[in-house]
C-alpha cells in the first residue's frame, strides 16, 4: 500500500485541494440538477446554467481524484487533464452565454419602459 510521500505542509495543502474539488463537485452538481434554485452563481437560460454546473462538476472531481493520487505517490493521470480540457471551455461558454443573455434582458426591459407615458412618480421621503 502506497503512503503519503510529502512534508506536513504539502499534506495540509493536498487535503485542502482534495476538499476544494469535492466542493466545486458538489456546487455545480447543484447547478445541474435544479438550475432555477435562487442561490445559483449563475443565471440564463437552462442550458447554460446545466454546462456550467457540469462544468464545476468535471473540473471539481478531476482536481479532487489528481490531488488524492499526489497524495499518496501516485504520478498524474492523463484522463483528468482531458477532463479539465474538457470542462474549461464548457464553463467560459457557460459564462459567456449567461452574461450576453442577461444584457439582453436588461435591454429589452429598458426599451420597453422607455415609451410609458402618462405614469406619475412619489417621492418617498
Amino acid at each position: 500500500m502506497p503512503g503519503i510521500r510529502t512534508d506536513l505542509w504539502d499534506t495540509i495543502g493536498g487535503v485542502f485541494m482534495v476538499i476544494l474539488g469535492l466542493g466545486c463537485a458538489w456546487w455545480g452538481g447543484l447547478a445541474l440538477l435544479r438550475p432555477h434554485r435562487p442561490e445559483q452563481p449563475i443565471t440564463g437560460p437552462v442550458w447554460a446554467v446545466r454546462s456550467w454546473g457540469l462544468g464545476y462538476v468535471l473540473l471539481g472531481t478531476a482536481l479532487a481524484v489528481r490531488m488524492a493520487g499526489l497524495l499518496v505517490g501516485a504520478e498524474p493521470a492523463w484522463p483528468m487533464t482531458v477532463i479539465q480540457w474538457g470542462a474549461t471551455p464548457l464553463l467560459v461558454c457557460s459564462v459567456a452565454a449567461a452574461l450576453v443573455h442577461r444584457r439582453r434582458t436588461r435591454h429589452r426591459a429598458g426599451r420597453a419602459g422607455r415609451h410609458k407615458t402618462g405614469g406619475t412618480t412619489t417621492r418617498v421621503l
